[in-house]
């Protein structure tokens, strides 16, 4: 969670400085009106120690963005079981997250935004000492409020998403016992992207 919030602090104060230096090729570089985009997401990343892969690829047009976000994330206990992500109640379990997401989103003020999602979520968790696992698999809708800024640095199409994708599961998975250990209930499900990319 400190390196989460560490590294967002740092892009965000970093930006903010840079970003009261207007160089006249970032005004041009504003001016075209569809990009190309891909990113690689850092925040859920971070709290699993980097392991599998989380990122984005989209276009932006004007104050709209169609994308695809793709998660396959290796989830910690340490991670499963804090107090921010309370997925989990208890020791020994580990898990993995794979979702694929379209999303359609606006700008709605400045650099926030709000996109609709659509998507498809597979959930897994095993007990590191028994035998014993849970899966589901469901389609997802959601919501996602977001802050995007571009040209970070004064870097043309250097950018950075922080968001928080909320979803509704289709398919719930119920609260689940593996050992001594609860897998809570997914019905409706949260976590922090923090995307860092190029769009061209």
């Amino acid at each position: 969670m400190k390196n989460v919030i560490t590294i967002i602090t740092i892009f965000t104060a970093l930006s903010g400085g840079f970003s009261q230096i207007k160089l006249s090729s970032v005004d041009q570089e504003n001016q075209r009106p569809f990009h190309l985009f891909l990113g690689y997401e850092l925040g859920e990343m971070a709290f699993n120690k980097f392991k599998n892969f989380s990122g984005e690829i989209g276009v932006k047009y004007n104050n709209n963005m169609l994308r695809f976000v793709y998660q396959n994330v290796a989830l910690s206990e340490e991670h499963l079981s804090s107090n921010f992500a309370k997925s989990v109640d208890g020791e020994n379990v580990r898990g993995l997250m794979k979702t694929y997401e379209i999303l359609y989103g606006k700008s709605i003020y400045k650099n926030v935004n709000l996109s609709i999602s659509a998507g498809y979520a597979d959930d897994f968790y095993e007990h590191t000492i028994l035998n014993a696992d849970v899966e589901n698999r469901t389609m997802t809708i959601g919501l996602v409020p977001g802050y995007r800024e571009s040209n970070l640095f004064n870097i043309i199409g250097l950018y950075f998403n922080l968001e928080v994708p909320i979803r509704l599961y289709f398919n719930p998975l119920e609260e689940t016992y593996l050992g001594n250990t609860t897998v809570n209930r997914h019905f409706i499900v949260n976590n922090i992207w923090f995307f860092v990319g190029y769009q061209f």
